[in-house]
């Protein structure tokens, strides 16, 4: 099985030539299922998330999504009110989707929040309600792979040091190797990189991806993820764009631990 695994799109600080070659790669590629962690848009305005909704639209494949924090109007009265209500109007109602497919069995779940116990709201949180839908969701899974996505990551890469905060992460963490979570996709900061966790009994990759479209890079330009599955084995390209095109910079291949007893 193939995944793309696409994030922050930015609709709305996008650039439409990227955007086109984004769709025009995942087309030919044919991933079975294409994964958005968060940050669909910029301004979570009704014309931005129109703009969304026709790029998924497009697409022959079905797409996975979760909102980021730029997902939720600024600073007007929708926010306090109704967060969300763009959000779902435009992409899906399910803020913590949930998809068992071949190998993968997949749970998404809402980091963003309309206001945070922080001076930056842009941070993310998790509650405790999430960690047990997570355990439920995960006790229940047979397929062989387990995949969490959220948009904000609980990892940050050693050469790109940013301040993010992810409240109740480590209680998140406890949970993710408890359920023995094998990979957590997110974005959030437009920086690829794959980061392992290891404990005692269980190994979990951190996959975050770059700003798949938006004009708003960093340290990278613009990229995904494409993840290809067997029941054992794990293949992830690392993909940026250049030059009109994308392509792969980075190849990683990973093979399932034998769990016994």
């Amino acid at each position: 099985m193939k995944i793309a695994h696409i994030s922050d799109l930015h609709f709305g600080a996008h650039d439409p030539v990227v955007v086109d070659a984004l769709a025009a790669h995942l087309i030919e590629a044919g991933p079975h299922l294409v994964i958005a962690s968060g940050d669909i848009t910029q301004s979570a305005t009704e014309t931005e998330f129109a703009a969304a909704r026709a790029f998924f639209d497009a697409l022959p494949m079905e797409v996975f999504v979760i909102p980021g924090n730029h997902d939720l109007p600024g600073m007007d009265l929708t926010r306090f009110v109704n967060p969300f209500k763009r959000y779902k109007h435009h992409l899906t109602d399910d803020l913590d989707p949930e998809l068992a497919a071949g190998p993968v069995h997949i749970k998404g779940i809402n980091t963003a929040r309309r206001i945070l116990p922080h001076w930056n709201w842009a941070n993310g949180a998790v509650s405790a309600k999430q960690r047990r839908e997570i355990a439920r969701t995960f006790e229940a899974a047979t397929a062989p792979w387990r995949l969490l996505v959220l948009h904000h990551p609980l990892m940050s890469p050693k050469e790109f040091p940013l301040d993010i905060t992810v409240f109740n992460s480590k209680a998140l963490l406890q949970t993710i190797t408890d359920q023995r979570v094998d990979i957590v996709l997110a974005g959030h900061q437009h920086h690829a990189y794959i980061e392992t966790r290891q404990e005692v009994t269980h190994k979990t990759l951190f996959v975050s991806a770059s700003t798949g479209t938006s004009t708003r890079i960093r340290h990278q330009p613009q990229g995904f993820n494409l993840l290809e599955f067997t029941d054992t084995t794990l293949r992830i390209d690392q993909l940026r764009y250049a030059d009109g095109r994308f392509t792969t910079f980075e190849a990683h291949t990973h093979t399932k631990p034998v769990v016994s007893g």
